[in-house]
C-alpha cells in the first residue's frame, strides 16, 4: 500500500509542482505574460513537435497500431462529447455557455499535461504508445471543438456547412503536431538516420518541452467573474475529472485494457481541460470567462483525481 501511495506521489506531485512555479513566476511578476504567451507558441509549434518527431524518426521499426486500443479511445471521446451535446443544452439556456461548457468537459490536455504524468509512470517506454495514439486524440479534440463552438456559437458567428469543413480540414492540415507525427514517420521509414546535428539540434528544442509546457500551464490559470458562473465552471470540472474517467476507465478495464494502455486512457480523460480551450472559446465568440475557469477548477481538482486514479489502477494491479 505504502510503495502504491509512493508511486502516486512521484507520478503526480513533480508535474503539479512545476505548474505551480509557472503560476508564481507571473504572479510574483518574475515573468510577465508576454514571456509565456511566447512560451505557448514556441511549445505549441516548435518544441512539443520536434519531441513528437524525434521519437519517431528515432525508432528503428515502425510501431505497431493496436486497433482495439485507438478505436476505444476515439470511440469514447467521440461519444462522450455526442452526449454531452444532447444533455448540456437542456441545463444551459446560453449558447455560449453550452460551447464552452461542452468544450470544457470532453476536452483535455492529454498532449502537454497527461503524457507527462505517463511518461511519470512508465519512463521513456511509453513514448511511442502515446505517439501512437496523440494524432488520433488531438484530430479529434480539435475538429470537435471546431463543431461544438460552431453549433453553439452567437447567431453573428455560426459557420454555414462550408466554412465550417473548411475550417476543420485546414485545422487539421495546419496543426504542427499532425504535421512533426506525419514527417516523424516519413523519417522513420527512410533506410538511414538522421544526421548527428540534426538530432542533436532537435534534441534540444524537444527537452525545452515540458518545462515550459508546465510552466506556461499554470501561468494561465486565472480566476475571473468567478461568482456568476460557479455553477456552471465547477459542474463542467467535475464532470471532467471524476465522472468521464471514472466510466470511460471502468469500461476500459472490464474490456481488458492494462499497464500502459489503461495509463493512457486515464489520462486522456482525466487530465484537466486543455489550455487551448480558452484561446478557441475567445476566438470564436464562446464564453471565454467560463472556458478560463473550468480551466482554473479542473486543474486544482484534478491534482486529487489523478493522484488517486492512478493509486486505485495501481493498488488493484491493473498498471
Amino acid at each position: 500500500m505504502l510503495e502504491n501511495f509512493l508511486y502516486s506521489v512521484n507520478t503526480v506531485v513533480p508535474i503539479f509542482l512545476v505548474v505551480v512555479l509557472g503560476w508564481c513566476l507571473k504572479n510574483f511578476k518574475v515573468l510577465d505574460a508576454s514571456f509565456f504567451a511566447g512560451a505557448d507558441k514556441f511549445v505549441f509549434n516548435f518544441a512539443l513537435p520536434a519531441m513528437l518527431f524525434l521519437d519517431l524518426a528515432a525508432t528503428d521499426s515502425i510501431p505497431e497500431f493496436d486497433v482495439k486500443f485507438i478505436s476505444f479511445c476515439c470511440a469514447a471521446i467521440i461519444g462522450s462529447f455526442i452526449l454531452f451535446c444532447l444533455i448540456v443544452p437542456i441545463f444551459c439556456k446560453s449558447n455560449p455557455i453550452r460551447g464552452a461548457f461542452i468544450q470544457g468537459a470532453y476536452r483535455s490536455n492529454f498532449a502537454i499535461l497527461g503524457s507527462s504524468i505517463v511518461i511519470n509512470m512508465f519512463g521513456d517506454g511509453a513514448v511511442q504508445s502515446i505517439a501512437i495514439i496523440l494524432p488520433f486524440v488531438v484530430i479529434l479534440f480539435n475538429v470537435l471543438a471546431v463543431i461544438d463552438l460552431s453549433i453553439f456559437a452567437p447567431a453573428d458567428k455560426q459557420l454555414s456547412g462550408s466554412k465550417l469543413l473548411k475550417t476543420i480540414v485546414l485545422n487539421i492540415i495546419k496543426n504542427p503536431l499532425i504535421i512533426s507525427l506525419v514527417l516523424g514517420i516519413g523519417v522513420m521509414l527512410l533506410p538511414f538516420d538522421l544526421p548527428i546535428i540534426a538530432e542533436k539540434s532537435i534534441t534540444y528544442i524537444s527537452d525545452s518541452t515540458m518545462a515550459l509546457a508546465l510552466m506556461s500551464l499554470g501561468a494561465n490559470i486565472e480566476a475571473k467573474s468567478v461568482k456568476d458562473r460557479l455553477v456552471y465552471s465547477i459542474s463542467a470540472s467535475l464532470v471532467k475529472t471524476m465522472l468521464l474517467p471514472i466510466i470511460v476507465v471502468t469500461v476500459a478495464i472490464l474490456l481488458g485494457f492494462r499497464d500502459v494502455q489503461l495509463g493512457i486512457i486515464l489520462m486522456i480523460f482525466a487530465s484537466p481541460t486543455a489550455v487551448s480551450s480558452y484561446i478557441m472559446a475567445k476566438n470564436m465568440g464562446s464564453d471565454h470567462d467560463l472556458a478560463s475557469q473550468i480551466l482554473l477548477f479542473s486543474t486544482v481538482i484534478c491534482l486529487g483525481t489523478l493522484f488517486l486514479g492512478i493509486f486505485l489502477i495501481k493498488s488493484f494491479g491493473f498498471i
